[in-house]
């Protein structure tokens, strides 16, 4: 439908141009009588753009055109016109010749005498008018040579429109001698052959049809570009019109307000200019209006031509022979020319021999070229130069070898097509001279079958020759490179002579393909008069190849490019594919999901499968169109590459939005689940979500909207500079706010703490009872609540004192310095023990760790295997208990700060503490 929905825009678009052309052309017709050289000529009726080019408002010696033949219908006119037109172009150049010779002379004088000359300023004036009056004869000379040349396409054109429509009455005679008459003597005159008639001149009669049907087709080529001519001659003439009045208007102004000579006087010359642009136009008009004409007389002649040679393929059918001479000369031809190939074939494969070993040497020297390449000695550039060149030769031996064989395939498979010939020229024979009417269908079905794979292996070779033509192209720029070294363009030209190898003998395979064809074709038509009633097996092969040429027939041609049925079905069917298979994914997208999400109602695991779901249901439906027509117009083949570019930008802006709405429903549906499930668990985490929906749902279509604008190359770091000093303002007013909300939201998401955690931040320490938008609000040990704002509470470093599974105990144990050495070994295993025997412990570590001051020092680490701050004081008192009574029971005395004092003379300290004791 978007397809004829089109058409009909096209057309309506057209037929808008055409009233828009006429009525411009009919508001040219009237009299203007303003100016006084403008006489009554014109008639107010409509005319064709024929006829306007005599419809002239002026005089057309103003002009210099004096006797103008008008209307110019036949060859003496334009011979007149053309006369004139000579005449007065050698007048301005005769003019421009003593206008150029009288140049220097005086302005010589002028330029002496300024002085003394009391006409000096007049002089100066007419100094400053000629650069006006040549730049006014070389317009009117330029303008007058188009109109010369003009007006003899004009005569050309209708000496060719003659001479097509005596052809297409001698084709109609022909056609109604063939047709009216039934006596072979008179339908001879339309045939343009004496009997007896032969199978050769029917196939070439065959043959001339298959070429006026392509001819056809050019012909209404041909009409459309004229029609799309005449329209745009009928605009230039319009404005040409326009142009003319314009420049009468200006010129009658000045006149009536007394301006200036010199000034009315150019503009003077700006109306004839006007004029001759106008005769212009209309001669243009009316050549284009002969073009049409031309276009549409061959048209017909191309039908006409088409119906007799369709009507002389059916009188020979009957009556054309094939003696055993006639078969025996075109065997015997057939012969020839597969000796010929066979010769050709020898001379082939002896060369390929000399090429593989051409080939072979040229490899060589190459990697001879390569291996010594730090020892070149030469400028800097020729070592690789010559690389280069060895290169191009061991590419170019290659392209001999390989144009080589290419060439004996085409021979091998040619002299295959002729032997097939030869057979089907023998059954030809037989069927002519005594029908079997028994196997004419099976005949008649092996002939189609046959047709059919000489055409797809006809359309293999025009590939394979237009890959090869393209290569040639390459090779042809290449060698039009001006700095190119002989050595390369020797290479060049000896792979551009092997291209041309191959494509000569994939001409001469591609002539045996059609001449093949044509005997098949000729023998189908024979056998279809012998067949009355086909079998069922030929009817659906002839239904099938009626199929395929109804497949590549042109249905619609709009701005020059056809659609054909192929095309149109293939596109629609691609639409109708997408329109039909998106909804059904998304239908069973959508049924799937919704059981997944009953039987998981209550865990967390069908995250991704809402949010599919989501997304399923989320689809645009004018993306699912947009994506549909592209599809249709790019796999159809209907789209020019510009409709193709036009279609991908849509596509791919339609794209980019629906990415938007499949982000923005999939972070709807995923926070609300989330919101929900947190409202069950945790009421207070909540507050926030909804600030940070409306966040995300910004971010996510400014993203969008960013990354369509990169993918066609804006330069968006202006735009979004713009913005961000747009935002800079508000920003700066409600910084303290909006840092408060994004730490709420940076709570939310990184979850530091929860409501009900035990927490420290700086010198603050409580539980938590709410977290806001702006603030969170702490229960201290004290029992009053402290409220703090989020932006200071993630600044400072909090201590999360309930998400720890044990506690890390570090304790010293300092002993006197007269502890003995063996004490001193036996207090680590004292305090593992002592820890060992407390429940829900783990032992790390104990080590007598320094000497201090005053004291012998011990450090221990244990573990507490449960958070609750009571249990790890139950236990370190147990220790401390079991560790005092273990180190009575030892004679181990725990140290303080203690000061000795050391006399001279006396007993050592320890000695003294030991009597002491």
């Amino acid at each position: 439908m978007l397809l004829f929905l089109s058409f009909f825009i096209s057309l309506s678009l057209s037929a808008s141009a055409q009233s828009n052309t006429d009525t411009a052309a009919s508001d040219a017709d009237p009299i203007e009588g303003t100016a006084s050289t403008e006489g009554p000529q014109a008639t107010p009726e409509a005319m064709r753009p024929e006829q306007d080019a005599d419809r002239l408002t002026f005089d057309p010696a103003d002009i210099g055109l004096p006797a103008l033949p008008r209307p110019m219908m036949s060859a003496e006119d334009f011979s007149q016109t053309v006369t004139l037109i000579d005449s007065r172009l050698a007048d301005l150049e005769a003019e421009a010749e003593r206008a150029d010779a009288a140049d220097d002379g005086p302005r010589e004088g002028l330029a002496d005498g300024l002085d003394e000359d009391p006409d000096a300023e007049r002089a100066g004036a007419d100094a400053g008018k000629a650069p006006a009056d040549e730049a006014a004869r070389t317009g009117r000379i330029e303008r007058l040579r188009s109109l010369r040349a003009t007006v003899q396409r004009r005569a050309l054109l209708k000496q060719r429109l003659g001479r097509l429509e005596d052809d297409l009455a001698e084709h109609r005679e022909q056609l109604t001698a063939i047709e009216q008459n039934d006596d072979d003597a008179d339908s001879a005159k339309g045939l343009g052959i004496e009997p007896p008639y032969t199978v050769s001149q029917l196939d070439r009669q065959q043959a001339e049809l298959g070429l006026t049907e392509a001819a056809e087709a050019v012909a209404e080529t041909r009409l459309e570009t004229a029609t799309r001519r005449l329209s745009a001659s009928e605009k230039a003439l319009a404005a040409a019109v326009r142009a003319r009045r314009a420049a009468r208007d200006r010129l009658t102004a000045a006149s009536d307000e007394g301006r200036p000579e010199a000034e009315r006087e150019a503009l003077a010359q700006s109306l004839e200019l006007a004029r001759l642009q106008e005769l212009l136009a209309r001669q243009q008009a009316a050549a284009a209006e002969d073009a049409l004409t031309l276009a549409r007389q061959e048209d017909r002649l191309s039908e006409a031509r088409q119906e007799l040679l369709q009507a002389r393929v059916e009188f020979l059918e009957s009556r054309a022979q094939l003696s055993p001479e006639m078969l025996e000369q075109r065997l015997e031809e057939l012969d020839d020319a597969e000796r010929r190939m066979r010769d050709q074939i020898d001379t082939l494969l002896g060369q390929a021999g000399e090429t593989e070993s051409a080939l072979f040497q040229a490899q060589r020297r190459l990697a001879d070229a390569r291996q010594n390449r730090a020892d070149d000695a030469g400028p800097e550039t020729g070592p690789e130069t010559d690389r280069a060149a060895l290169a191009e030769w061991v590419a170019a031996r290659q392209s001999e070898l390989d144009a080589i064989n290419s060439a004996v395939d085409s021979l091998t498979v040619a002299i295959a097509d002729i032997d097939q010939m030869r057979r089907r020229w023998q059954q030809r024979f037989e069927l002519m001279q005594s029908p079997d009417t028994e196997h004419a269908a099976e005949q008649l079905r092996e002939i189609i079958n046959a047709a059919t794979t000489a055409r797809a292996g006809k359309d293999e070779i025009e590939g394979r020759l237009n890959a090869l033509r393209t290569m040639q192209l390459t090779q042809a720029r290449r060698l039009r490179e001006p700095d190119l070294g002989q050595d390369l363009r020797e290479a060049l030209e000896a792979r551009t002579a092997a291209q041309e190898l191959a494509e000569r003998h994939g001409r001469e395979l591609l002539e045996t393909r059609d001449a093949l064809i044509a005997l098949l074709v000729s023998m189908r038509h024979q056998l279809q008069q012998h067949v009355d009633n086909e079998p069922l097996s030929l009817q659906l092969l002839e239904a099938q190849e009626a199929l395929v040429d109804w497949w590549d027939a042109e249905l619609i041609v709009i701005n020059d490019q056809s659609i054909t049925a192929g095309e149109l079905v293939t596109a629609l069917a691609m639409f109708a594919l997408v329109l039909i298979v998106v909804p059904l994914i998304r239908l069973g997208a959508g049924r799937a999901l919704r059981r997944r999400r009953v039987k998981d109602r209550n865990t967390q695991a069908g995250d991704l499968r809402l949010v599919l779901s989501a997304i399923a249901g989320n689809t645009s439906q004018l993306f699912v169109l947009i994506a549909a027509f592209y599809v249709a117009m790019v796999f159809s083949g209907l789209a020019s590459p510009t409709v193709r570019s036009w279609l991908w930008t849509a596509l791919v802006i339609a794209f980019y939005a629906q990415l938007g709405l499949w982000a923005n429903a999939a972070m709807v549906d995923y926070f609300n689940r989330r919101r929900t499930r947190q409202e069950m668990r945790d009421p207070s985490t909540v507050t926030g979500y909804g600030v940070l929906m409306f966040f995300i749902r910004i971010g996510i279509w400014i993203s969008v909207l960013v990354s369509l604008l990169t993918y066609f190359e804006y330069p968006v770091a202006g735009l979004i500079g713009a913005l961000g000093v747009g935002s800079l303002a508000v920003a700066f007013a409600v910084q303290n706010i909006l840092g408060d909300v994004f730490s709420s939201m940076a709570i939310i998401l990184d979850k530091p703490f929860r409501v009900g955690d035990f927490i420290k931040a700086g010198d603050t320490l409580g539980t938590i009872e709410l977290i806001g938008v702006k603030t969170t609000r702490i229960r201290s040990l004290s029992g009053e609540q402290v409220v703090i704002s989020n932006s200071d509470l993630l600044n400072s470093r909090v201590h999360n004192f309930k998400h720890f599974s044990e506690r890390r105990i570090t304790f010293g144990i300092r002993v006197v310095y007269w502890t003995s050495p063996e004490q001193i070994e036996h207090i680590p295993q004292m305090i593992r023990k002592a820890i060992e025997r407390q429940p829900r412990t783990r032992f790390d570590r104990a080590h007598f760790a320094r000497l201090g001051e005053s004291s012998l020092e011990f450090d221990v680490v244990y573990y507490v295997l449960t958070p609750d701050y009571g249990v790890y004081m139950d236990i370190q008192q147990a220790v401390n208990r079991e560790l005092h009574r273990r180190f009575q029971e030892s004679g181990i005395a725990f140290a303080y700060p203690t000061q000795a004092v050391i006399v001279h003379g006396g007993p050592h300290p320890i000695q003294a503490w030991a009597d002491a004791r």
